[in-house]
């Protein structure tokens, strides 16, 4: 029976040796698997901050197209506006002038009926 003991323990280092491997080949896809995570969560963070750099490029260029659309559309209404007040004023001018004629002709008349 000694030679059967001893094919007994080959047999036992054999399975030993085998998980002995299995347990290698698993720690080594296991490290494998965490690099490619890292290099997955890596890359990852670069996209991100790229489409936040995206993001904020695009928010700037549509806020200095929205500040142009403004100043554009405050100059029209002031100008529009400075136009309108100058035809007002050149307006209340001419009747101004047109009654200051009947004005002078009344006070004429007032000053000098009364020496008549």
């Amino acid at each position: 029976m000694p030679q059967s003991d001893a094919s007994k323990l080959s047999s036992d280092d054999q399975i030993l040796r085998e998980i002995a491997e299995t347990e290698r080949v698993l720690q080594q896809e296991l490290a494998q698997a965490h690099a490619e995570a890292a290099r997955r969560v890596e890359q990852a963070a670069r996209e991100a901050e790229a489409v936040r750099s995206a993001a904020r490029a695009q928010v700037e260029q549509e806020a200095e197209t929205a500040s142009r659309a403004i100043a554009a559309a405050t100059k029209a209404i002031t100008e529009e506006t400075l136009a309108r007040a100058a035809a007002e004023a050149a307006e209340i001018r001419a009747r101004a002038a047109e009654r200051q004629a009947g004005a002078v002709e009344i006070v004429v008349r007032e000053v000098l009926g009364g020496r008549e």
